[in-house]
């Protein structure tokens, strides 16, 4: 493998994409979209990046868990960062929807 110096990302694009998305979303599903799984596989962090290692053991999620939690999320300092995990089990379950 290649060097890696890491990936910089523009949070200005960033919301761009993110609004690109959910307008495709609700142009193409409706205000709403039904996700009709809700256990999945999920690793680790930090060893899901390690790829120079043999896979961590997978553990499972659970999409209404992580819905819920960003509802719940009351205390934003605290959470803020993790709660962009939970959004992203929501976001790959969206974008396995096509």
């Amino acid at each position: 493998m290649e060097p890696w110096d890491g990936l910089t990302i523009d949070t200005g694009e960033l919301r761009e994409v993110f609004e690109r998305l959910v307008t495709h979303l609700e142009q193409t599903r409706g205000a709403s979209v039904t996700l009709h799984e809700d256990y999945f596989y999920s690793m680790p962090y930090p060893e899901i990046y390690d790829v120079m290692k043999d896979p961590p053991a997978l553990t499972i999620g659970q999409l209404t868990e992580s819905w819920a939690n960003l509802h719940r999320a009351e205390d934003g300092d605290s959470t803020v960062t993790f709660e962009l995990v939970w959004l992203g089990d929501v976001l790959k379950a969206l974008g396995h929807l096509a």
